[in-house]
């Protein structure tokens, strides 16, 4: 299943961008109010829990200078990634994408598809407070 949230509007260059969403902690910042827990692994991953969902733990796992950050679920029964994408608008300006792709059985792709279209499409939102 692959989904796509709404593009955010950021008031930072790609590279500051990047260089915010390099820093694991600053994923709590992120994170919209139905995350009910959030806590630092260490530099590289975090995990955390939505409400009436089972904990993930993320790890960073590739890292596309000023262009692409990578997060990939580990320990997990659900392999997927979210990727966030950033795009220049001008010399003080981005854009912000993230981008879910996982295999799903059909039952849990159609439980799921909703709850994680909302959950994607906060997280890029919510990029505008790291400003």
């Amino acid at each position: 299943m692959k989904l796509k949230s709404l593009i955010s509007n950021s008031k930072l260059s790609t590279k500051n961008l990047f260089d915010k969403l390099s820093v694991i902690e600053n994923f709590e910042t992120l994170m919209p109010e139905s995350v009910s827990k959030f806590e630092l692994i260490d530099s590289e991953s975090f995990l955390f829990s939505i409400k009436g969902m089972p904990t993930f733990k993320l790890k960073i796992e590739e890292k596309l200078t000023s262009k692409k950050i990578v997060l990939k679920s580990v320990e997990s029964k659900i392999t997927f990634y979210l990727s966030g994408y950033i795009k220049e608008s001008d010399d003080k300006n981005s854009t912000f994408q993230i981008e879910f792709n996982g295999q799903l059985n059909p039952m849990m792709e159609m439980m799921v598809r909703t709850p994680l279209q909302t959950f994607i499409d906060d997280l890029s939102k919510n990029v505008k407070n790291l400003n």
